[in-house]
Formats: structure tokens, sequence, C-alpha cells
């Protein structure tokens, strides 16, 4: 009988207890799901809000930090721990924490069913909120946390059929229960 998500969770838990026992992290900042198929089960824990602190925000549009991570229950490794190590993880210091729950207050995040991400500027934040058929960015300042700049919203063109392309034989599936 297949193990129900809940135990996958507990035992990838314990997996990055046992690894690395010094790194904390709170459950509830994650989307936490688990995953299947006929070779391997992994746990997929991603952000639910990324945040990029105003000395890590290089200017580009996608930022070097990591956020997520996976265990892979059948080998029991880490990605991208195991192979990159913990450098560029971004875990917020209690200042940045103050700022994220600031902007968690002001703009009424989290949006679920969205990625969520904080970029800090130097007199606002830049939000962005996007899924696979919709898109949003927004200004609030940093004092005030009243919109600024205006917004920007909308929705992705669908992907088109494309002949010849190929399902995966063996995808992964995600345990529910």
């Amino acid at each position: 009988m297949p193990l129900k998500k809940a135990e996958l969770i507990t035992r990838a838990n314990k997996i990055l207890k046992t690894k690395y026992p010094d790194f904390k992290f709170l459950l509830d900042d994650y989307d936490i799901t688990a995953w299947s198929n006929s070779k391997k089960t992994i746990v997929k824990y991603r952000r639910i809000i990324r945040f990029t602190p105003l000395n890590k925000n290089d200017g580009r549009l996608a930022n070097h930090l990591r956020y997520d991570f996976e265990v892979n229950l059948t080998n029991q490794r880490i990605s991208p721990f195991d192979t990159l190590g913990m450098t560029d993880f971004y875990i917020p210091t209690a200042e940045e924490q103050e700022k994220i729950d600031f902007v968690i207050d002001a703009f009424s995040l989290p949006r679920f069913g969205f990625n969520n991400s904080i970029v800090e500027d130097a007199k606002m934040y830049r939000i962005h909120i996007d899924n696979d058929v919709a898109f949003g960015k927004y200004f609030i300042d940093k004092t005030t946390g009243e919109e600024c700049m205006g917004s920007i919203e909308g929705s992705y063109a669908p992907m088109p059929e494309i002949p010849g392309m190929t399902e995966f034989p063996d995808p992964l599936i995600e345990i529910s229960e």
C-alpha cells in the first residue's frame, strides 16, 4: 500500500534533519507537495513568498538566490543542497522578515495559486504575482505600504499544440492524499 502524503513529508523532514541538522526552516513558509513515478518519490518544498533584499538585488530579472528544495526519498538526495551547497539558499534575517511581514500586511499576500515574489528597491517594494495563466506586477511604497506607480496585470496566451511533441513516458504524479 503506497504511503500517504503526510507520511512522505515526515520521511523527507527526517532526511533533512539527518543530513542538514543546522538547517532550520518553517514548514508554513513552504507549499509542500509529494510526487512519484515508477522510479522515484520526491517531496518538493516551494517557498510561498520569495523575497529579494536590497543588498541581493543586482537589477537582473531573475536573481541568484535559491528558495526551493526537494528531497528524493528513493536515494535520499536533497537538491540543490547536495550539489550546490547552501550558500545561495535564501533564509531571511529577522530584519528582512519584518519587511516581508510589512508587505504581507500591506498587500494581502500570499495570493494562493500564484508564485509570490517581493523585490526590495531603495524606495519601494516590487511585487510580482504569476501562475501559468495570469500575472500581476505591483509597486508599493516602503514607508506607507500604499500602491505607487500603478500596476500591470494580464493573462498569458495558451500554449499552442505542437505536432510531434511526445508525452513523458513515466511522468511524476502528485500524491494528494
